[in-house]
C-alpha cells in the first residue's frame, strides 16, 4: 500500500483517462466569522442550554461546580465586550 501512497501526487499511473482531471489541492477549511446577531444568538442558546447548572433546586452538583458554571455563564455574557467581537471570539470552555 505504501507504493500507492507514494504515487497519489502523480495521477498519471491511472492512465491517460485520469491523467488530467483538474485535480487541485484543497487548503484548510476556513469558517467565516459570525455576524453580531449570529454570535448573540449562539450566546443566548448556550445560556439557555446551561440554565440547569445554576438552578438552586438542582442537587446533583456541588456548590463548587455551580460556581464554575456561573463563571462560565458570565464569561458567555462578556463575549460581546471582547476586542474584535464579533469577528474574533474566544469562546470559554465549559466546566468539566
Amino acid at each position: 500500500m505504501g507504493g500507492i501512497k507514494d504515487r497519489l501526487g502523480d495521477l498519471s499511473w491511472l492512465g491517460d483517462a485520469y491523467a488530467d482531471q483538474g485535480w487541485f489541492e484543497v487548503g484548510e477549511e476556513t469558517v467565516p466569522p459570525l455576524s453580531a446577531d449570529e454570535a448573540n444568538a449562539t450566546i443566548a442558546q448556550r445560556l439557555k442550554d446551561t440554565a440547569w447548572a445554576v438552578a438552586e433546586d438542582d442537587l446533583t452538583i456541588t456548590r463548587g461546580q455551580r460556581a464554575d458554571w456561573m463563571a462560565f455563564r458570565q464569561a458567555l455574557r462578556n463575549i460581546p465586550l471582547q476586542p474584535g467581537f464579533p469577528t474574533t471570539i474566544v469562546w470559554p470552555a465549559e466546566p468539566a
